[in-house]
C-alpha cells in the first residue's frame, strides 16, 4: 500500500517524463507525520557512523570543526558537539544524511513507493536547513532523483541539460560555466511535495529565509546498457568461439571484427538474455526493513492478527503482477500460484490489502503464505 499518491499512470510517467523532462506533483502524501524528533532519532542512530552525516557552508565543513574523537570503554568513538552544530545551522549551513533510508524506516517506505513505482532500486539522502543561502550551487546528478519535501519549504531551479545521461564519473564539477542562464522551472515546494528530476539536469535547491526546511533526495539506479552488455561479456559471450579470436597487431583483424558485430547484435537483441540479466541483477539485490521480533513470543499476538494490523508490502523494488509465476526478493525465490499471485497483487491495493480483511475474510492458505514471506523477509509490515 503505497504512502505517496503519484497521480500519474506508471506507463504515461515512463512515456512522457522517464529520463527525459521533470514533474512535479503537489501534495503526494494523504499524511506526513515525519518531524523534527525523527530526524533526532536518525541523528543518534548515525552519530558514530559520522560518515554519513555532512555538513555544508560555503562548500564542505571540515567534520573535525564539529565533532570530536574520544575513548570509551578501550574504544576510540566519535560524537557530534552539538552546540557547534546547532551554531552551523543557525548560522545557514545545511546537514546532509546520506543513505537515511538505512536508519529510518519512515524514510525507507518513501524510497519502496518510488522503487516500486519506477521499478529500480533507491537510496535517500536528506538535507535540512534553517534559512541560509544554499550549499551546492547548479549541478547535474548522475542518477534521476525524486525530491519529496517534508518539512517546510524550498526553492528549486531547474535548467535544462548540456550533457545527457551522464554516468557515474560524468559529473558537473567541471562544467559549471555550461548551464543555462535561464531557469525552465523555478518554484517552491511546500511539505508533501514531490519534483522529479531526470539525471543530466541542471538544478539548484535554495532554502527560503526564515523557513525551516527538510527533504529527502531519493535515487533511483537503474542498470545502464553497458551493464547489460558486460553480464554479457562474462556469462554468454565466451561460449560463441567467434568471441575468442585473437587480435594481433602484426595481423589485418577486420574482417574478424566485421564479422563479429553481426553476432554482437543478435546477442544483444536476444529477449532471453535481457531476461536473464534481469534476473540475475535482480537476484543481486537487498531490500531494508523492518524486524518483528516480538511475534516470537509465546505470549505475543498472533501472526494472523499482527499481519492484519498492519499495511504489508513485498520487499522488493519490482512489484508484483496478477499473472506472475514466481517472486524474487531479498535473495529468496518461491513458486506462485494464480491464487496467491492475485492475493499478493492485492497487496499494493488499499481496498484488496490484508489490513482491510477481517480475520474470518482471511483464508487459512492467505494466512500461512504471509506467515512464510514474513520469515523469509519477503515482506514488511508498516
Amino acid at each position: 500500500m503505497s504512502l505517496i499518491h503519484f497521480g500519474i499512470d506508471r506507463t504515461q510517467f515512463l512515456e512522457a517524463h522517464y529520463q527525459s523532462r521533470w514533474w512535479l506533483k503537489r501534495q503526494v502524501l494523504s499524511e506526513n507525520n515525519l518531524n523534527w524528533k525523527h530526524i533526532d532519532q536518525a541523528l543518534y542512530a548515525m552519530e558514530n557512523a559520522n560518515t554519513q552525516i555532512k555538513l555544508f557552508k560555503d562548500g564542505p565543513v571540515d567534520p573535525s570543526r564539529y565533532t570530536e574523537r574520544y575513548w570509551e570503554l578501550g574504544e576510540q568513538r566519535t560524537r557530534i558537539v552539538k552546540d557547534v552544530l546547532y551554531r552551523y545551522l543557525t548560522d545557514g549551513a545545511t546537514l546532509v544524511l546520506n543513505k537515511l533510508q538505512l536508519y529510518l524506516p519512515e524514510i525507507n517506505d518513501y524510497c519502496m513507493d518510488v522503487a516500486q513505482f519506477v521499478g529500480e532500486k533507491t537510496n535517500a539522502n536528506a538535507y535540512a536547513a534553517f534559512g541560509g543561502d544554499g550549499s551546492f550551487g547548479k549541478h547535474w546528478d548522475t542518477h534521476d532523483v525524486f525530491a519529496l519535501q517534508l518539512i517546510g519549504r524550498k526553492r528549486w531551479r531547474l535548467y535544462q541539460p548540456t550533457f545527457e545521461l551522464p554516468l557515474n564519473h560524468q559529473t558537473s564539477l567541471n562544467h559549471k560555466a555550461e548551464c543555462p542562464a535561464e531557469p525552465v522551472l523555478d518554484t517552491v515546494l511546500a511539505a508533501g511535495d514531490l519534483l522529479y528530476i531526470p539525471r543530466g539536469w541542471w538544478h539548484e535547491a535554495l532554502p527560503i529565509a526564515g523557513d525551516e526546511t527538510f527533504h529527502i533526495a531519493i535515487g533511483t539506479f537503474p542498470p545502464k546498457l553497458l551493464d547489460y552488455l558486460l553480464w554479457l561479456c562474462g556469462n554468454q559471450l565466451p561460449d560463441r568461439i567467434e568471441s575468442r579470436g585473437s587480435i594481433n597487431p602484426y595481423l589485418n583483424t577486420t574482417d574478424l571484427i566485421e564479422g563479429y558485430i553481426p553476432l554482437l547484435q543478435s546477442t544483444l537483441a536476444e529477449p532471453e538474455n535481457l531476461h536473464n540479466f534481469f534476473i540475475a541483477f535482480t537476484e543481486q539485490q537487498r531490500v531494508k526493513s523492518r524486524f518483528n521480533i516480538g511475534s516470537l513470543s509465546p505470549t505475543g499476538i498472533s501472526d494472523n492478527t499482527a499481519l492484519l494490523g498492519n499495511k504489508i508490502r513485498i520487499n522488493s523494488f519490482l512489484p508484483i503482477s496478477n499473472d506472475q509465476k514466481t517472486l524474487l526478493a531479498n535473495g529468496f525465490k518461491i513458486n506462485l500460484d494464480t491464487e496467491s499471485a492475485d492475493f499478493l497483487a492485492g497487496i499494493s491495493s488499499a481496498d484488496n490489502s490484508p489490513a482491510n480483511k477481517s480475520t474470518k475474510q482471511l483464508s487459512d492458505k492467505e494466512n500461512q503464505l504471509l506467515k512464510q514471506l514474513s520469515i523469509l523477509d519477503l515482506i514488511e509490515r508498516f
